[in-house]
């Protein structure tokens, strides 16, 4: 127990010197910089064999966590290092922020804009990107087209509740949905060699217009939680009272 101690109290300083150290740049140029570092990532994601992903992440694993630490005590030290942790993450066409978002429409009354319920054959003419089924759950119940085929969404009643899976075409450039979440809710995981974004429990979404405008009867709360991942060409989120384990499972059937 002591020796533990002594650790975390070397790493702590160890930290901070490495702290003093590091030039924090104003307010603009940091928020920018840690913008323009998410964006790159996004943009530069590759496929990669699922098999050899992790492996991938274990070398310099410490060393990461560290420099992840250290970053984050320089931000923390500074009113606007404290405004980048509680900016946004984009990921696949979405926006995370942190709650409180809008208040969600009442009831089961949102939707999004131009909403149109159809077949799934006639979903696939109208929308500009390949619509996935997952097999795991087979054709959906209901499958709707909105905003003139921006979104398309299918709708699963199973036993332990709704199941919604939304699916836009994969441009890194656009946000189509916001979504209010508190950042340690979401976790990094992998479908079919891609990254994905699990978050936990529910929170409020927001569908983002074609000219970039929120749109206010859209927002609603989710139920479950939700997992988010992208192919290249289609982006998804899958919404619905399961575990990370079946969502897994559900979207690794997606073709």
């Amino acid at each position: 127990m002591t020796d533990r101690k002594q650790w975390q109290d070397a790493a702590e300083s160890e930290l901070r010197a490495l702290g003093r150290e590091l030039a924090v740049p104003p307010a603009s140029d940091l928020t920018a910089a840690i913008q323009q570092r998410i964006e790159g990532r996004a943009a530069g994601r590759r496929r990669r064999p699922a098999g050899r992903a992790a492996a991938r992440r274990r070398p310099g694993w410490r060393a990461a966590l560290i420099a992840v630490a250290a970053l984050l005590a320089v931000l923390f030290a500074t009113p606007q290092g404290r405004a980048v942790i509680t900016h946004v993450l984009r990921f696949a066409g979405i926006e995370l922020r942190q709650p409180p978002g809008p208040p969600p429409s009442p009831g089961a009354s949102a939707s999004l804009p131009g909403q149109r319920r159809m077949s799934l054959a006639e979903a696939r003419r109208r929308v500009s990107f390949p619509l996935l089924v997952p097999a795991a759950l087979g054709a959906p119940g209901t499958t709707l087209v909105s905003d003139g085929g921006r979104v398309a969404s299918l709708i699963y009643r199973t036993r332990r509740g709704e199941v919604r899976m939304d699916e836009f075409a994969g441009h890194l450039d656009q946000i189509f949905f916001q979504k209010f979440a508190h950042f340690v809710a979401a976790a990094e995981v992998e479908v079919n060699g891609f990254e994905g974004l699990w978050i936990r429990g529910p929170h409020e979404l927001m569908y983002i217009t074609r000219d970039g405008a929120p749109a206010a009867a859209s927002a609603r709360l989710t139920t479950g939680n939700t997992l988010i991942w992208g192919t290249g060409q289609v982006a998804l989120r899958l919404e619905g009272n399961f575990g990370e384990s079946a969502a897994l499972a559900i979207a690794r059937s997606a073709r």
